[in-house]
């Protein structure tokens, strides 16, 4: 029997109700296409940063610091927080020997090439950004195949 690929993917992907809301964003279409072939390595780095479910909303936001990571309600900054944990969480992947990851598409973390970027006062000004946690894994694992749950099922070929 051939040993299954390890795919880390967006634990809320998968069923874990992880999301800001405390839902999730299961997606029967990508897991049936998959699920004999890879073991699945759910990560959610809101949650394993430690903000809590349920949590206000967060966005990216554009600065002259670069993009940020922060609270919509309060406009606290969690991006050091986030960084840190990526930073912390790479170690982890990297002895995981992980194939690929899937990423929840347009998430401030998550979102591969289509994560909104808003101006500080709310004014939308672009949604082709990236996700802290996704720019981590593009830097990180340059070689690596990582595709958002709207690239499926077309690829589900590449597994």
């Amino acid at each position: 029997m051939r040993r299954k690929f390890r795919v880390g993917i967006s634990a809320c992907l998968i069923g874990f109700r992880y999301r800001y809301d405390g839902e999730a964003k299961f997606d029967a279409e990508l897991v049936n296409a998959i699920r004999d072939r890879v073991e699945f390595v759910p990560v959610c780095p809101e949650v394993e940063c430690g903000l809590a479910i349920p949590r206000p909303k967060m966005r990216l936001e554009a600065s002259p610091k670069g993009v940020r990571l922060r609270v919509i309600e309060t406009g606290e900054d969690m991006t050091d927080r986030m960084r840190e944990w990526c930073n912390e969480r790479i170690v982890k992947l990297d002895q995981m020997d992980l194939a690929a990851f899937i990423l929840k598409s347009k998430s401030p973390s998550c979102g591969l090439c289509n994560a909104k970027v808003f101006s500080r006062s709310g004014k939308e000004l672009r949604c082709d950004g990236t996700g802290l946690f996704a720019d981590y894994l593009k830097k990180h694992y340059p070689d690596m195949l990582i595709v958002r749950d709207t690239d499926f099922p077309e690829a589900a070929k590449k597994f």
